[in-house]
């Protein structure tokens, strides 16, 4: 949600579909490194992201990458453990991303059907 936000309040069109597909940049400054990165990350190729950061702390900067990094870790942990355990979208959250998720392609996912079928 923070991205469509930052998108309409500069004037921004984000392509939020790549988030969720590989058709590249979304948009946002120096995308693909980013996608890249955390790529790497979150499919633990850690060969792969330590070539990765080398250029991104040229690209980015030292102090963005480990944002970025640390972000992807975040979001990486805190849908594992929405997903193992169950915990579905409450009713306000899912009427508040409804175009997001369509957006995305988020709902095609398994765990979205999972996640939505607990009443806890």
């Amino acid at each position: 949600m923070r991205l469509r936000g930052s998108g309409e309040q500069e004037g921004r069109d984000y392509d939020l579909g790549a988030v969720t597909s590989d058709s590249g940049d979304a948009g946002v400054d120096q995308g693909a490194t980013l996608r890249a990165l955390t790529e790497a990350a979150i499919r633990s190729e850690w060969d792969l992201l330590d070539s990765l950061r080398g250029d991104a702390f040229t690209t980015l900067g030292e102090q963005q990458t480990v944002d970025a990094l640390t972000v992807a870790a975040a979001f990486n942990g805190i849908t594992r453990v929405a997903d193992s355990t169950g915990i579905p979208l409450d009713d306000a959250m899912a009427e508040a991303t409804t175009s997001i998720r369509a957006a995305t392609g988020i709902d095609q996912y398994s765990y979205a059907e999972k996640s939505a079928r607990y009443d806890l």
